[in-house]
Parts: C-alpha cells; structure tokens; sequence
C-alpha cells in the first residue's frame, strides 16, 4: 500500500495537468443540479489541498481550475431553470422527491440574490440554489456577479483545510506517524461514540413506552421475577429494596457470565482480540499521544468522578431534590460494590507489559466503569424535561467521554480490550435500570443550572488533576523495562546486534530512519567531545518557539529541530552541526535498557540531515532530507578528529565510546 501511495504521489507529480483536470471536472460537476448531490467534491477539492502542501501540485493552477469549474457549473444549472422552469418540477428526482426543490425556492425567498453567494457555501442543497435562482428568474448580471465572486472565495476556502491537512501530514510524519495515525482513530471513535448515540436514542425512544407497557403485562404474569420489574416500570411501586435487588442481580449475572467465559473456556491473554488491541495501543506511543491520552484517562479518576460526584450531589440536595439524590448516589455507589466484589472473585489478571498500577485486575476497568456510571447517569438527568430533539444530545456527550476514556486505557495497555468493553457493558446495564426506575418515579423539567455546575465541578477537578498529578499519572502509565548488564567486550564483539533496532521504532518507516549510531558513556562527554568540531545542543520544538514556524523568511539554522520518536520516546538528546545557513546537520541519541560493564549507559542514534521546506509562504519545516550520506560523512570525519571518543566501525553502524570513563 505505501509503495501504491508513492507510485500515485510519483505520477500525479509528473502529470500535474491531469490533476488540474480533475479539479476542474469535480468542481464542475460538484455545481451542476442534481448531479452535484452525488459528487464528493468536498473531499476531493480537500484532497488537492493536501497535494498542493505536499508540493506535488501547484497552488494557482489549482485554484484557477477550481473557480472555473465551478462558476461554469452554477451558471449550466442556472441556465437550465432559467430555461425550463415550472418544468424542472416534472423531472426526476424532483418528481419523487419535491422537498428537496421546494427548500431551495424557499430559502432563494429568504435571502434573495444573496443565496448565490451564501449557498455556495450553507445553503440547502449546493447545487440546487442555482437552478432555482435561474427558475424564479433571478437577473442574469446579478447572478454572474455572485456566481464569480462566490467562486472566487469558493475555491481557496475549500482548498485550505487541505493544504492545512497536507502541512499537518508532513509534520507529523517528521515528528512521529503514530501521533497523526492515533488522532485519526481517536477522532473516529469519538465521532462514532456521538453518532451511535443519537442513533440508538431515535430508534429506542419512540418505542419507549410501548416496551414499557409490555414490561408491565409480563410483570403481571410473573409475579416473583415480575416485582422488580415493577418497580422498575411502574410510578406507584416502592424501589428501594428493589433497587438493592437488582444490584445483586447484575452482579450475580455478571460473575456467571465472567467465570463462564472468562476462568472456564479461555483468560484474556489468549484472545487474538486483546493480543491485537494491545499491540496497536502499544505501537502508537509518543510523548505527545500519552500527554493526551493520560489527560482523557483522567476523565475516569477518581478525583475528578468524586468530585463530579459530590458537586452535584450537594446541589441536588440543595434544591431538596431528595429523590433524585438517591438515585445519583445509586449509581455512583455501585462502583464500590461491584469494583472489589468482581475484581477479587474474577481475579482477571492485567497485561504483563510493566505498569505499576495499584489495582491488579483487569476486570471491572475502574476509570471505565466508574465514567459510565457517572457520565451516563448524568445524561438520564440532565436529559428529563428537554424538548425530545434535543433530549439525544446529553447521551452524546456522555457517549464521547466514556469512549474516550476506553481509548485511554486501551492506549496505555492498562486493561484487556474485553474487560474494558465488559466494564462499560456493565455500567450501562446498571444506569440504564436506574435510568428507567429514576424517569418513571420522579418527575422534573430540564435543570440548565444543574448542567452547568456539572460542567465546571468537571472542568474544575480535570484542572486540579492536570495540574497536580499529570507527570506522576504518565510516569505510572507508561511501562518500565528492566535494565539488563552486558560487559563492554561483549557489546564490542557484537552480542547485541540482533537485540538491537536497525531502525527507528515508528509507523513511518523507511531507510531514511536507520540507527546507525552506538554510543556508550554519558551524554554530556559525547557533547563536549564533539562540541570543538562545531556540533552545539539544538533548540528542539516546543509550545514557547512553535511560532517561528509560521515565518518562512526565517532561515534554516533559526527554526527549532523537530524531535523525532523511537520506541515510542522523543530522543534524549540532539546535537547540530550548521555548515551553512541552509544546510544542517542533527545527530540524535535514545536510551536503552543495557548497561555496559555495570555503569555505563547505552544510547542509539542516527546522523540526519534537513531541509528548510517552504509550504505555501504560510509556514518554514525543517524536515528530514532523503538521504544522509553527507551527514554520515560529516560525522565520520568529526568523530574521527576528535580525541575524547573511541570509535568502531561494525557493520554500518558507529560504535563510540567516550575516552573517560
């Protein structure tokens, strides 16, 4: 697939004359009544943004094509309803489907000779407000100015987010493939969390009350098992006991279906889903992923759910909504029961992968179960008394939260895939009785204030935690590998060469990134050996120096050095070499496990060098070039010349020891 990929980038840089076809053809047809609703143009014209950043393309020719393409387009649809008029009504898919039409006049009516211009871009059904401008016949002049100067603003606007897309590409695969590839997943799954709960809540809440109703009759027949059905389902019954019932209930449920699947047929580890799972959390660390990841875990600690906990408990109990508390405590509270009781029982044990978490079963996932529980119940208040098209919109946002912090502990290997999944399968059987029991017992309309005051107790132990715990909770997440000793004769003879990556550790890879440097001793003697021969630490990337990205004029040896990720960690050091103001040099240095005669640290780099890459005038990257011969040669040469290291060659790679030991 990648060589695909590159065949594909090859040829279109090749044949740019074709691309600007296409754009032309695409724009074109993205205008065109009715034709224009099945075109994906949208995505397209993103996709020759992301060509135009990545310089296989032009940024002008592009353009150019664009608003061609599409002022051509508006003015055929304009033309055939300017034309045909009343008739276009006969032709299909407005024969079938009229609404679609009859959006378009009415909003034409609303905003007259504007809606050219406006529904370029928001209006309803892109390329229909032509034909209808032309069917209510609108003045040819008035329309050929909004036509072009829409157009004009159309094809740049749509572009951007491309070009933005490209230039985020380029530097993500300077900085590290895994964090873009990671985003993506994390957004999918955040998306699809949203999605699929609107979705479900439109298809289960009409049916609501006529499950309901048959829940009852069951009841009716079965009057032992039925009880608690009743008091689930029907306003008049006490709860209280049966509250406590089903509690037992899913539990019991739970530990049947656990020591049946899980302790008799098959454990976790054996599960090719899990072994997947983890592999793919595992692969896709980076500094930056598990400064973000460890921020959506903490959605889960328990700082910040005690707090959520507690903050609306206390204002529940303020506007003597009674009640209401205890079903929030109800659900909060079955963590505590459910937590220990299953964990002890199950005994699931978590991936051996060197976490050092307090907790030592898998199942039930604490932060998992415990934002279901919270999170989810929260919906089913907040959302009683919305208007019903609005009512879906709380479960969402519950949704996001829970699936994000899922995708946490998945990232940081912290529990199976199946036990997270059972966790959350757990809570939301709890909350969704408790939801039940909690609608048709109490009565209420919607409480803005109570979302509010959720909102900022949550955004106010998120920040407390963040700033208070966060290097302890990525130190406590990420795994510790133990040292192993090898003697210095050893190493020298080459007992670690097929231990060793020949690479660097990314999803990107390819032979720009190959390890070809050893270096035994400490870095500070490394700098300082090479420190005569012009090699000086380098600025690296971060929050305070980003900024200079965004001047082009800047020149190379100014801009920060992007740090570049192996095994999931940014390099421990870099050091540059500027043999002119558009050419420099970066030697990078990781760590490993290995201790050589029992004190001296083992460190693996690489000798690259950069380019300055100008992407649009907008923004200056300094980015990795393809080959790195004349870096190797460079710092053949340096090292060579300098007295305080001892260097080896030993099959392409460097082995360097510092003099002083």
């Amino acid at each position: 697939m990648d060589e695909l990929f590159r065949q594909l980038l090859g040829w279109i840089g090749a044949n740019p004359g074709w691309t600007y076809l296409i754009v032309f053809i695409v724009a074109l047809a993205e205008s065109l009544a009715v034709v224009g609703m099945l075109v994906p143009g949208v995505m397209i014209m993103i996709g020759a943004g992301a060509l135009i950043a990545t310089g296989n393309i032009a940024f002008w020719p592009t353009a150019l094509s664009a608003i061609a393409g599409a002022v051509l387009g508006d003015g055929i649809s304009y033309w055939l309803g300017h034309h045909y008029r009343e008739r276009i009504r006969d032709w299909w898919p407005f024969n079938r489907y009229p609404q679609q039409l009859d959006r378009g006049i009415a909003f034409f009516n609303r905003h007259g000779g504007k809606s050219v211009a406006f529904g370029r871009f928001v209006g309803p059904g892109r390329a229909i407000i032509p034909l209808v401008a032309g069917m209510l016949q609108m003045p040819p002049a008035r329309f050929l100015a909004a036509n072009v100067s829409s157009g004009i603003a159309w094809a740049p606007a749509y572009l951007a987010p491309g070009i933005v897309f490209g230039a985020s590409l380029k530097l993500a695969a300077e900085v590290a493939a895994r964090l873009a590839i990671l985003l993506l997943i994390l957004g999918t799954l955040l998306w699809m969390a949203a999605w699929s709960a609107r979705r479900l809540y439109l298809l289960i809440s009409p049916h609501a009350n006529a499950w309901l109703a048959a829940l009852l009759r069951w009841a009716a027949v079965h009057p032992r098992i039925g009880h608690m059905a009743q008091a689930l389902a029907d306003p008049s019954h006490p709860d209280a006991g049966t509250l406590t019932a089903l509690a037992v209930a899913l539990l019991t449920a739970t530990l049947a279906l656990g020591l049946t699947l899980g302790a008799v047929l098959f454990g976790p580890p054996d599960m090719s889903l899990n072994a997947i799972a983890l592999d793919l959390g595992q692969s896709l660390h980076t500094p930056l992923a598990s400064d973000l990841m460890a921020a959506l875990n903490r959605l889960g600690s328990a700082p910040v759910l005690l707090t959520l906990v507690l903050v609306v408990g206390v204002y529940l109990l303020w506007r003597r909504r009674h009640r209401d508390t205890v079903y929030w405590l109800a659900a909060a509270t079955f963590l505590l029961v459910a937590v220990p009781l299953l964990g002890w029982l199950l005994a699931v044990p978590r991936p051996d992968i060197g976490l050092e978490l307090d907790w030592p079963w898998s199942f039930p996932s604490v932060p998992a179960l415990g934002a279901t529980l919270v999170y989810g119940f929260l919906a089913v208040v907040l959302s009683r008394g919305l208007q019903g098209h609005w009512r879906w919109l709380p479960y969402a946002c519950a949704s996001i939260l829970i699936a994000a912090v899922a995708a946490a502990r998945l990232y940081f290997g912290a529990e199976w895939l199946t036990d997270v999944l059972g966790s959350i399968a757990l809570g939301l059987a709890w909350a969704s009785a408790l939801g039940i029991a909690f609608r048709r017992h109490t009565a209420g309309a919607a409480d803005l204030w109570l979302a509010g005051i959720a909102a900022l107790g949550l955004a106010a132990s998120f920040s407390a935690d963040s700033l208070t715990r966060h290097e302890d909770q990525v130190a406590r997440l990420t795994p510790t590998l133990p040292i192993q000793a090898l003697s210095l004769t050893d190493w020298r003879a080459g007992a670690l060469d097929q231990r060793l990556p020949r690479r660097r550790l990314d999803l990107w890879r390819s032979d720009d990134h190959a390890i070809d440097i050893q270096y035994a001793g400490r870095l500070d003697a490394l700098a300082d050996a090479l420190s005569g021969q012009g090699w000086q630490p380098a600025e690296r990337l971060g929050w305070h120096n980003a900024m200079r990205l965004l001047s082009p004029s800047t020149p190379l040896t100014e801009l920060p050095v992007i740090p570049h990720v192996h095994n999931g960690r940014d390099e421990s050091v870099a050091l540059v070499k500027d043999p002119s103001p558009d050419h420099r040099l970066v030697i990078r240095l990781w760590s490993t496990r290995y201790r050589l005669s029992g004190e001296l640290p083992l460190w693996v780099g690489d000798a690259t060098s950069l380019n300055k890459d100008d992407v649009l005038g907008l923004m200056a990257l300094p980015v990795t070039a393809a080959s790195h011969e004349a870096a190797r040669r460079v710092l053949a040469h340096d090292l060579g010349e300098s007295r305080m290291l001892h260097v080896t060659q030993r099959r392409g790679v460097y082995m360097i020891e510092a003099s002083e030991r």
